[in-house]
């Protein structure tokens, strides 16, 4: 049991020391699944599956796909060189290893944020979508508008209550460290920048929240439906305050 406690300290030393770049791990996924559907393009050739009897579709759907991935790769593969040099000596602006106690009371207190944002959000989608059913089910005289918008709620209830569990348990599972950048930010193994694809940074901000020193960042990115906000939050150690208000005037200054 001992020397299961010291294998399991050791791992996380060296995670602290040397966080892994998960973003590498989504390009190694994406180019695997690139690669497979990239051949199974040619599977109606090789098969002899005639085009008209799904022949066609095997390679518009696998082509599509194809497409899918280069874009996926095109945007991650920045984003994990990015990481890497972010961590190299020299690169970044701050290093925060963060105490055990000092970790899960900010865990504990993040996930209880986020979940109150995607309640939030669900909520309100839930509102939307529900007038709008009703109203089109009176606009078409068809109740079956509105049991389209019951099941896009539906839907969204799971990535509403799950994604907030889901993140702290990334958090939990990664070295309790922060890192700063000029144009980036690592906490608990999530990477966050806002020097590519549109986004930017907004606004930083520090709060006391009980005995939490909590640094908030408000970055902005384009999405399908326009610029979309999201709240960055660090834990700031005891003896990173004077730090911390440096780095805010960095930020706000950029």
């Amino acid at each position: 049991m001992l020397l299961l406690k010291d294998t399991k300290q050791i791992n996380l030393n060296t995670m602290v020391q040397h966080p892994p770049n998960l973003q590498w791990r989504v390009v190694r996924l994406w180019t695997l699944l690139g690669l497979i559907f990239l051949s199974a393009c040619f599977l109606p050739s090789i098969a002899g599956i005639d085009g008209m009897h799904g022949g066609f579709a095997i390679i518009t759907i696998c082509g599509f796909l194809v497409i899918v991935s280069i874009i996926v790769l095109a945007f991650y593969i920045p984003r994990a060189k990015r990481q890497d040099k972010m961590m190299k000596r020299g690169e970044y602006l701050a290093w925060w290893d963060i105490s055990e106690p000092l970790w899960q009371e900010f865990v504990a207190y993040d996930f209880v944020a986020d979940r109150m944002i995607s309640r939030g959000t669900f909520t309100l989608i839930s509102i939307v979508s529900l007038v709008v059913g009703i109203g089109l089910s009176l606009w078409a005289q068809d109740i079956l508008m509105l049991y389209i918008c019951l099941g896009i709620i539906v839907m969204l209830i799971f990535p509403a209550f799950a994604f907030p569990w889901f993140r702290k348990q990334k958090k939990l599972h990664n070295p309790p460290l922060v890192v700063f950048s000029a144009d980036s930010v690592y906490v608990g193994g999530i990477f966050f920048t806002w020097n590519m694809a549109g986004a930017r940074l907004d606004s930083t901000a520090i709060e006391q929240i009980g005995t939490l020193t909590i640094m908030k960042m408000v970055m902005s990115y384009p999405a399908r439906t326009g610029m979309e906000s999201w709240e960055i939050r660090l834990p700031v150690p005891p003896d990173k305050q004077y730090e911390a208000e440096k780095l805010r005037g960095t930020y706000d200054g950029l």
